[in-house]
């Protein structure tokens, strides 16, 4: 049985893709932003090990989590970083992983594609990019994407938020997951564990109100989707 957090990330995953339905230049075995500089929950890692599970791929994913580049802590999460714009602070978002090409490409292709984060989802270009071409995209979709990532860290808040393989690294202690014990260096998980934060609360969303006019239908879709006859909305505030 699917937990009720990873039913309603599913949710939120299907919203953003019917919304973001557009042209875009991204297509199979484009692969210049699939990196190690990827920001995500404990909900979307449980959904990862949950298909690496079903996949009977837990050696194939020991083996990649071992080609982890250097992590650093985060020192804020994206709703940590929109509750100190509240506070009128001045901070910067930065940056947290590697520029290393992702282990989980395989001839250029996703190998979790079906289960790939939300950061990984939202990255997009209407035109032709490379590591020296930088992807274009509309700033509309670019803060619709950051309140996507507000909602998902709120879905997942208190539980684990760093790089992705950080979070995947810390997530094999859980019992459903303890094949991974005999698979990995024991202070790996140890070593991930140290660089991750804890997802906090939304605080509110980081838009202007032209941006809220273009955003609004997508987080409106978002909060009425159905996850078992309740809306989003309602298991967020926990109705």
């Amino acid at each position: 049985m699917i937990p009720m957090k990873e039913k309603v990330l599913l949710g939120i995953y299907e919203e953003f893709e019917k919304w973001a339905a557009e042209d875009v230049a991204c297509k199979k075995g484009c692969a210049a932003c699939c990196t190690q500089n990827v920001l995500m929950t404990a909900v979307e890692g449980d959904l990862i090990h949950r298909f690496i599970r079903e996949q009977g791929k837990m050696e194939w994913l020991a083996a990649r989590l071992q080609e982890k580049a250097a992590t650093k802590r985060p020192e804020m999460t994206t709703n940590g970083f929109a509750a100190s714009c509240f506070k009128g602070e001045d901070v910067e978002p930065g940056s947290y992983g590697s520029s290393e090409p992702c282990p989980f490409l395989e001839n250029n292709c996703c190998a979790i594609y079906e289960v790939r984060p939300f950061s990984c989802r939202c990255f997009a270009s209407t035109e032709t990019c490379s590591p020296d071409v930088p992807a274009v995209i509309a700033d509309s979709y670019l803060s619709a994407s950051t309140a996507v990532m507000q909602i998902i860290e709120h879905l997942g808040q208190d539980e684990y938020w760093g790089n992705m393989l950080d979070v995947l690294l810390s997530l094999c202690d859980l019992p459903e997951n303890r094949k991974y014990v005999q698979l990995l260096p024991a202070s790996l998980s140890d070593q991930a564990r140290a660089q991750i934060v804890k997802a906090l609360p939304l605080p509110g969303f980081l838009l202007l109100e032209e941006e809220m006019k273009k955003v609004e239908p997508l987080l409106q879709a978002i909060f009425a989707h159905k996850v078992d006859d309740k809306s989003v909305e309602d298991i967020l505030n926990n109705n």
